[in-house]
């Protein structure tokens, strides 16, 4: 990825990121988690976020901090869309969907994230 690109995305507003995550991930058909010894997790509204991102390189420049030793980890949307999200839901848990370093990300519902990114596929079919 240019460097240039990385750069620009980084800095949109959360919402605008949520966007190009739904646009990508629906192109791309994969998810970006962070991963060591279980998926990385957050706090958002008092229950537990699980942070996604677009691509791996995304992922790479989260993974600080409290995620010092976790590494980009690939979700096919398929699972995504029907493992992951539903699992989550029914766990009261929230997604965190790219969340940078400086900054804050977009917290979404898993209903929600699933509606927006079934949405887009149908774009693509």
């Amino acid at each position: 990825m240019h460097p240039e690109k990385f750069k620009h995305v980084m800095g949109l507003p959360s919402a605008e990121r949520h966007g190009y995550f739904v646009r990508k991930v629906a192109d791309t058909q994969e998810v970006w988690g962070l991963y060591r010894e279980g998926w990385a997790t957050a706090q958002a509204d008092a229950k537990v976020a699980i942070p996604f991102w677009p691509e791996a390189a995304y992922a790479q420049a989260c993974a600080g901090g409290e995620w010092e030793h976790f590494q980009p980890r690939a979700i096919a949307l398929d699972d995504f869309l029907h493992k992951w999200l539903p699992g989550m839901a029914g766990n009261g848990q929230l997604a965190s969907v790219f969340p940078v370093p400086q900054g804050r990300a977009s917290i979404a519902a898993p209903d929600d994230l699933r509606r927006d990114l079934q949405h887009e596929a149908e774009q693509y079919e």
